[in-house]
């Protein structure tokens, strides 16, 4: 795995903070699961929160350490009986190993794809299918990459690397300026690797720049077929895929969400 975008669990959270479209789905997964949830890269609780305030018991896991103390926080704010749904452990979900199984485990906003190579992604699986209940289910999503392949095809060129406004602006956590969001992506589309790297220009009220932030994430793209073959490799059966979170069908470039049961 490699990743640096974690680093600052407050930029992280000012970034991610308006990203809702997939909170209904996974409340309602965690909700109707038949016993304790698991959340792998669970962050600094932007689903896990809303998870346990509907009911659920989750347990969220991240190798962050910024990013739990931040969850943590959060946690405490909660009213007690919420609180006590909750446990945070810190941990990779490659190698992670609790003393618990759970009915629902959840690798939520991509998360899947920080694995770099395929021995990454079966261990991560094997480990994920272990700390199932038996007929346990796992959901995830992540990005189908036709769009992505094609960008990254046509930037091998003069224009690779170049960084491009994305239309996001936030608060600054400390200050309250604006951050006005640029992004570039560069990769390989044999290996499937790319990086995406993140440029934060800081604006005061007269629109000078004062400052800048840098954040880099490196993933690993997974085309459709592919990841079908892993699940049924590692000892799961497709229930369900999905292009979007309201259940649409799959298109390119939008969302691939795979709902798939431990095999007995």
């Amino acid at each position: 795995m490699s990743f640096d975008y974690t680093d600052d669990a407050a930029l992280y959270d000012v970034v991610c903070s308006n990203y809702r479209e997939d909170v209904a789905f996974y409340v309602e997964e965690s909700r109707r699961a038949d016993g304790p949830c698991l959340e792998l890269g669970c962050g600094t609780g932007r689903l896990l929160i809303p998870a346990v305030e509907a009911g659920a018991r989750v347990t969220g896991l991240d190798r962050s350490a910024a990013m739990l103390a931040r969850a943590r926080e959060r946690v405490q704010a909660l009213p007690p009986p919420v609180r006590e749904r909750v446990d945070l452990r810190e941990g990779d979900m490659v190698s992670f190993s609790l003393d618990a199984r759970f009915a629902l485990i959840t690798v939520p906003f991509r998360t899947f794809l920080h694995l770099l190579t395929v021995e990454e992604q079966l261990a991560a699986l094997a480990n994920i299918r272990r700390h199932l209940l038996p007929g346990g289910r796992l959901v995830l999503n992540f990005f189908e990459p036709s769009r992505l392949l094609a960008e990254l095809v046509g930037n091998d060129g003069p224009s690779r690397g170049l960084l491009k406004q994305t239309g996001v602006v936030v608060s600054h956590p400390v200050t309250g300026n604006q951050l006005v969001e640029w992004a570039s992506v560069t990769g390989d589309p044999v290996s499937q690797c790319f990086t995406r790297c993140l440029v934060y220009d800081e604006l005061e009220p007269s629109g000078r720049v004062v400052g800048r932030m840098y954040r880099r994430i490196t993933s690993r793209f997974i085309f459709r077929s592919e990841f079908e073959h892993l699940l049924h490799r590692s000892g799961f059966q497709v229930e369900a895929l999905q292009g979007s979170f309201d259940g649409g069908p799959v298109r390119p470039g939008g969302e691939l969400i795979w709902r798939a049961r431990a095999a007995p």
